[in-house]
């Protein structure tokens, strides 16, 4: 908690900027198909470290096809018109566009999937809050303006601090003061009010006990107040007293006039607190409400309030979801398009991301259960997150836990934040449900043609499983297009079209079988020293790893030897 409270003094002087991972629209010039769909080449026969699709198919040639594997996207919409895609797409055999609920699922017109952050006038949520910005909302009303001070408590809901009772849920009340609050931009900027107010109080008090001590002094600086208003022992006092004595001799450091009487004005000044006020209300009017409420209507804290959304699948951002398609399905050997891996596959489209912000958790534990209950086999998640509210991470893994009963394989790509997974814990996880390990649950990160991992990329040696082709990529896009794209939903996307295509002529495989399968058959890089970035303390450093130190499997997604040892496994 104190280094929290250091980091909201310290942020009124520090900015902080953090960028999502995208796809990237390019233009190239593509003479070959190691140029244009590289992730189906192989390092063997076409020097690029792809994933072996081309020879899985040679091995495969003369097997019957078996199923046409149903892949649920779970993200962004999709071009539901694409030339390349519309052979592709899963339509639900009892449902079609009348208006009415013909299957009686709740859903009306779900032919081809389904929007959970669309509203019943076909409108659709053009961005989505962070969970952080939601948990923060949730609990401001009941602990936004209260501050712990040593044992005291106080209140500033009138603008000023009053002494009050400890909260009564003292367990709710630090799950808000440790957890939310480092999550949230809003919950950072409304407390930087009443930290400021506070510290405020203390700079006055400090003004009071110099002069009391000096009372003949004229030139006071801020080292005097440092040296003497320290108390004996700092380490005994549990109040923020020498927080704020920090926090003034780090602000001192960033101008020259080190004067008392200046830097008494500029803490005591009322317009500093009408500023971090207006800060406040523009970073809520920006981040803070999605118009979910009035939207969807629904009841988001409650999962069994179901029947909500629409059946809108080409949204504003429905080209990350149509370049994933493209990767996974369509007809292979079309002149001018690129390959995609598995050309039986279907593509079910579920909504829950907008351009900006993190999915609600109840969305996509919906969204899994939908995409089982419709048969689907291969589901790609949109990313991990740090952040899961207890009760909504039980959403979750209840879904996932559905799907691996049910032999679905889930799939969720790791974020380009250079982070250890061993030293931070993302979810969703093997792990996250406190049982025994889920086992149909694969985590991927993007590597590029020289076999060598996305710079940017999160790692961990048991926390990641595995590497796939995710960067310069070429794939269907919006509008009858075809773009270069990069990033880690074309990484899910390659490994979700490996899976799909293991299932197209082996279908009796378990998710939990053809994640085995594919950790055990990777193109391995063990041994093989990468120079990579990675996060310490909030600073980005670059060191040597070996590529075994990065993933669990050691290696790049193989479509050949994954087939082959699926071939094997369905002989048992």
């Amino acid at each position: 908690m104190k280094k929290y409270f250091m980091l909201l003094i310290v942020s009124v002087f520090v900015g902080v900027c953090t960028v999502n991972a995208q796809l990237v629209k390019q233009k190239v010039k593509i003479d070959k198909q190691s140029e244009r769909d590289w992730y189906n080449c192989s390092f063997d026969k076409d020097g690029v470290y792809g994933a072996c699709v081309n020879e899985a198919y040679e091995f495969l040639k003369g097997k019957k096809v078996k199923a046409r594997p149903i892949v649920a996207l779970i993200g962004t919409g999709i071009d539901l018109e694409h030339e390349a895609l519309k052979a592709n797409l899963w339509k639900n055999a009892k449902d079609k566009p009348d208006g009415k609920d013909n299957d009686k699922n709740g859903y009306v017109d779900d032919v081809n999937g389904w929007n959970f952050i669309g509203g019943k006038d076909g409108q659709v949520m053009s961005f989505v809050t962070r969970e952080g910005e939601r948990e923060f909302l949730r609990l401001k009303d009941k602990y936004g303006d209260i501050i712990k001070d040593g044992s005291t408590y106080y209140s500033f809901a009138s603008g000023k601090p009053e002494v009050v009772e400890a909260p009564r849920d003292m367990k709710e009340f630090d799950y808000y003061r440790f957890i939310v609050l480092k999550e949230s931009r809003l919950a950072n900027t409304y407390g930087s009010q009443w930290m400021s107010r506070l510290g405020s109080q203390y700079i006055d008090l400090f003004d009071k006990e110099i002069r009391a001590k000096f009372p003949d002094k004229k030139d006071l600086t801020v080292e005097d107040i440092l040296i003497n208003c320290q108390l004996p022992n700092p380490k005994q006092d549990s109040s923020l007293r020498n927080y704020y004595l920090y926090s003034l001799n780090m602000a001192s450091n960033f101008f020259e006039d080190k004067s008392w009487e200046f830097w008494y004005k500029r803490y005591m000044d009322e317009s500093r607190f009408v500023k971090l006020a207006q800060k406040y209300k523009k970073e809520y009017e920006k981040f803070g409400d999605d118009g979910r409420k009035i939207i969807v209507g629904d009841n988001y804290l409650d999962v069994d309030d179901r029947v909500y959304g629409n059946n809108v699948l080409l949204t504003s951002d429905a080209m990350v979801g149509t370049m994933m398609a493209g990767v996974i399905t369509g007809s292979r050997g079309v002149e001018g398009r690129n390959n995609p891996i598995a050309d039986q596959a279907e593509i079910m489209t579920l909504v829950v991301q907008a351009g900006e912000g993190e999915p609600y958790l109840k969305d996509m534990a919906l969204a899994i259960r939908y995409a089982v209950d419709h048969e689907a086999s291969i589901i790609v998640l949109p990313q991990q997150n740090t952040f899961y509210p207890e009760g909504q991470k039980q959403w979750i893994s209840e879904a996932i836990r559905y799907a691996e009963k049910k032999g679905a394989l889930v799939i969720v790509p790791v974020l380009e934040r250079s982070w250890n997974l061993s030293e931070i814990t993302f979810y969703p996880n093997r792990w996250m449900d406190g049982e025994k390990e889920i086992t149909n649950l694969i985590t991927i990160a993007v590597s590029d043609k020289n076999g060598m991992p996305s710079p940017n990329s999160n790692f961990g040696t048991k926390e990641l499983d595995i590497f796939a082709p995710g960067l310069q990529i070429l794939s269907t896009s919006t509008g009858d297009t075809y773009q270069m794209g990069s990033g880690m939903a074309l990484a899910s996307a390659t490994v979700a079209g490996v899976a799909a295509l293991i299932k197209t002529y082996y279908p009796k495989l378990t998710g939990s079988q053809i994640r085995d399968i594919l950790l055990k058959t990777v193109t391995s890089r063990r041994g093989v020293e990468v120079e990579k970035s990675s996060t310490n303390n909030g600073e980005k450093i670059v060191d040597l790893y070996l590529f075994e130190q990065l993933c669990l499997s050691g290696g790049i997604v193989n479509a050949l030897e994954a087939v082959k040892a699926a071939d094997k496994l369905n002989r048992k």
